[in-house]
């Protein structure tokens, strides 16, 4: 028998996608590079939805800014008032998913804390202390209170 669980971390859609509300400030630039500043509501791997003062027909390519996943193209496929849905035109790769959105701080954060849990046992042996130094050997000892003595003497 298999046993399995999943875990959904985001909201599923009526078309069966994980959303993910993110409510986060973005740039996207039109096909020109002129960059917009847009606030996105919500993103899945497949696609997001984003609030503008700037009209985007449908049809028209774009590209977003993705804080901690890069930049990736998407086309607006619908648009209603100031909020626009958009396909990304190469569907998320689950590694870009975990870091969607995710602020500098955030991804400092984990990278850190991952680096933390490893460091243990990435740790080498701890070294044992040199060993103090071995005693002169007996003739050099004698030489040198023979020496001390000498000195002492000729003072």
């Amino acid at each position: 028998m298999l046993v399995a669980r999943l875990e959904v971390l985001g909201e599923v859609d009526p078309r069966g996608a994980v959303r993910f509300h993110v409510a986060r400030e973005s740039t996207l630039r039109g096909a020109d590079g002129h960059p917009f500043e847009v606030l996105v509501d919500n993103f899945s791997r497949t696609g997001f939805l984003f609030v503008s003062d700037e009209a985007f027909p449908a049809g028209t390519l774009i590209a977003i800014g993705l804080s901690g996943a890069g930049s990736r193209e998407a086309q607006v496929v619908w648009s209603e008032g100031r909020r626009h849905g958009c396909e990304f035109l190469v569907p998320l790769p689950q590694s870009k998913m975990a870091r969607a959105f995710e602020g500098h701080a955030s991804v400092l954060a984990n990278l850190e804390a991952e680096l933390r849990k490893r460091l243990p046992q990435a740790r080498p042996a701890a070294a044992k202390a040199p060993p103090p130094p071995a005693p002169p050997p007996r003739h050099l000892r004698k030489q040198k209170l023979v020496d001390a003595i000498r000195q002492f003497l000729d003072e």
